[in-house]
């Protein structure tokens, strides 16, 4: 079956691969979508027709909509986020939590699989997060549900691959009636993979000193 009793995050990071496996979760799907134009549409249309000499109206249909009803054009933005929420601690066996080198129950700094003190396992996690690159050259993946390869799995899921994403946030409190276990909740967004993701990121560091310098030598010193 498909990966429906756990979640993977799989992460890249030290020339190594982290897979951080939680068994106790409850995954959550959240979907937003940025219009052009939208909902109030044609309000829009008549205020920009009065401020400039373009008449955008002119673009949408001939059509009378009715009055609560709006124009919408959708130009792909938006974000699609999973929300994991997991309970994480002693007593996961079975389940890998780090780069899978140290010995079961024992931990170092790139892996705290088995019995290990759930402290342990949180500061072991913030240590590769902390160190990843979580953009679009696919850093971090998601094993979940229908997003699954077979990897971590008995057969993979409809979609035949993980979901490549960015960490937005990430929370971890440990309670104090269950010492045994912390809390997790990640907020992660779907990323499009970019070939060559350092040239991107370095083109985009340029251009960022350069505005950067340009905008001083315009500020004067007194």
């Amino acid at each position: 079956m498909p990966l429906y009793d756990r979640t993977v995050l799989e992460v890249s990071a030290f020339d190594r691969t982290g897979v951080f496996e939680m068994r106790d979760h409850e995954p959550n799907r959240e979907q937003t979508h940025d219009h052009l134009v939208g909902g109030r549409g044609q309000v829009l249309s008549e205020l920009y027709a009065q401020a400039t000499d373009v008449d955008p109206t002119n673009i949408l249909p001939d059509a009378d909509p009715p009055r609560r009803a709006g124009y919408f054009v959708d130009a792909g933005a938006g974000r699609n986020t999973f929300t994991i929420s997991a309970d994480v601690g002693v007593g996961d066996e079975g389940l890998q939590w780090g780069d899978g080198s140290s010995a079961d129950g024992e931990a170092n700094q790139y892996d705290a699989t088995g019995e290990v003190n759930p402290i342990t396992k949180r500061d072991v996690l913030f240590r590769w997060l902390g160190e990843a690159r979580m953009d679009s050259g696919g850093q971090a993946l998601l094993y979940t549900g229908e997003w699954s390869d077979g990897t971590y799995a008995d057969t993979p899921g409809v979609f035949g691959e993980p979901k490549p994403v960015a960490l937005n946030e990430m929370s971890a409190e440990k309670p104090k009636d269950d010492p045994a276990v912390v809390p997790y909740t990640f907020e992660f967004e779907e990323v499009a993979p970019v070939p060559n993701i350092d040239e991107l990121t370095e083109d985009f560091t340029e251009a960022a000193e350069q505005a950067v310098a340009e905008l001083g030598s315009l500020i004067s010193d007194s």
